[in-house]
């Protein structure tokens, strides 16, 4: 066999060569993801929280022994979506008036637990959807108390960024002579709640919970002045947006110490660096905000404070429950952050992209022209439906370091106008949902009945 001669090519064409070998591995490399089956991407994540609930649910000491049990309502269901599983509890007379309820960024329903309890002694229908909850300005729990009906079909929608709940006293207001239905709802990733991880935690969002709560029940929740909407912290701030384009379903609109006009100056300088999501990597700031969470180390988890703010009130250390005293608002957070993985996750996007702060020009005017064209209708025009009253109810507390109270009067009769808004400022901070449930349900129910005599 005669070898044959090795010819080296001239270099002209070994760097033809060399790039046409490297554009076909770079084409390659290209086009091989395309070639082969995508890794799904996880849409949410599944609370921690419930599967934990779920695996202990043969020891009833372990469950008794939790912070947030997962049967601390009756009427408990799960409702299965697009966006994972909520917890809702509804319960109470099915003819009864509507009620819902939206708490804070920081606590579940569970915090609304005594105010809830006070609309049902009051002869109220209760439902309550759960989520997970994040600090701060955030969580969706929905309890259903309702009684039978008091004008038509009375829907009470409670929105409450954080809601903390207060003892009953001895001598409690007689009930209404009807009923009413009450809905609360936990948040996206709060307590028993999954969690959204591929949305913002937007007034879409959580719109888009709402909705889907309200259609998860068996009594209709839709319609023309459907229910009435309380709003509370964060809650509140939804609630007012949830009201600029859903006005026509709401009797009427209530919103306690809300979230939304909070002017941006109560934003401290190292809560902008934090929030911001421009200057740190992702993953160093999630470890930050767990330990801001973190009730043993940072701020408390309901109050979004200025660094310079004078809270007089430890809301970690508020109880959930004049029944269980011992249970504080510190040991819900805390067990949130344990058995709930979406918990910081939900809580951080809530307060980058939820309407909390400066929405003077937002969904606010839009509310601000739904209640005008109520007004006006009432001289000889076509009603529309929802909001007949043309006004929302404002409950605001004395010494809240964040939603000022002389601020917030000021604003919102700006924005709506001086008939757009009925405001009473009550004694305490921002707690009073929590420590003066049944002085704020007091107020409500006078201003749905027309009664709100205290106005300002």
């Amino acid at each position: 066999m005669v070898p044959r001669p090795y010819h080296v090519l001239p270099g002209r064409t070994a760097d033809v060569a060399i790039l046409a070998v490297a554009a076909c591995l770079s084409l390659y490399l290209y086009i091989r993801p395309a070639l082969r089956d995508r890794p799904v991407q996880r849409k949410f994540v599944t609370s921690g929280a419930r599967e934990s609930s779920t695996q202990a649910a043969s020891h009833p000491q372990t469950v008794d022994g939790l912070p947030y049990a997962p049967d601390v309502f009756p009427g408990g269901r799960e409702v299965e979506s697009e966006y994972g599983t909520i917890k809702v509890f509804e319960w109470g007379p099915e003819a009864g008036e509507k009620v819902l309820l939206m708490h804070g960024i920081g606590t579940p329903c569970i915090a609304l637990g005594d105010m809830a309890k006070e609309f049902v002694r009051r002869g109220c229908r209760v439902m309550l959807f759960g989520e997970s909850l994040p600090p701060n300005y955030l969580s969706l729990y929905l309890p259903t108390y309702l009684p039978t009906s008091l004008l038509s079909k009375l829907a009470l929608a409670v929105f409450s960024l954080h809601w903390l709940p207060r003892p009953v006293s001895e001598t409690a207001p007689p009930p209404p002579p009807e009923g009413w239905l009450l809905m609360r709802a936990d948040f996206f990733g709060r307590g028993y709640s999954d969690a959204p991880v591929d949305l913002p935690y937007d007034e879409r969002l959580y719109t888009s919970q709402i909705l889907l709560v309200l259609a998860s029940s068996g009594l209709s929740w839709t319609g023309s002045s459907a229910f009435h909407l309380v709003g509370y912290s964060l809650g509140g701030a939804l609630a007012a947006s949830f009201a600029a384009y859903h006005a026509n379903i709401l009797r009427s609109l209530t919103l306690v110490c809300p979230g939304g006009l909070v002017r941006s100056s109560h934003v401290g300088l190292l809560s902008r660096l934090l929030y911001s999501g421009r200057l740190l990597p992702n993953c160093l700031t999630m470890a930050l905000v767990r330990r801001r969470l973190d009730p043993k180390r940072g701020s408390n988890a309901d109050v979004p404070e200025g660094d310079d703010a004078d809270v007089d009130v430890d809301f970690d250390q508020v109880s959930i429950s004049c029944e269980n005293p011992a249970v504080k608002v510190g040991h819900v957070v805390r067990w949130q952050l344990a058995e709930n993985e979406g918990f910081a996750e939900a809580y951080l996007s809530t307060v980058r992209n939820a309407p909390i702060y400066g929405q003077h020009d937002g969904p606010w005017r839009r509310l601000a022209e739904q209640l005008s064209s109520r007004r006006r209708a009432r001289a000889g025009a076509e009603t529309p439906a929802g909001l007949e009253a043309g006004r929302i109810c404002l409950i605001l507390a004395e010494n809240d370091p964040i939603v000022v109270a002389e601020e917030w009067i000021e604003d919102a009769r700006k924005v709506l106008g001086e008939d757009g808004v009925v405001a009473h400022v009550l004694k305490g901070g921002h707690e009073i949902a929590i420590s003066r449930g049944r002085d704020v349900a007091d107020v409500a129910f006078a201003a749905w009945n027309g009664k709100d005599e205290s106005r300002l």
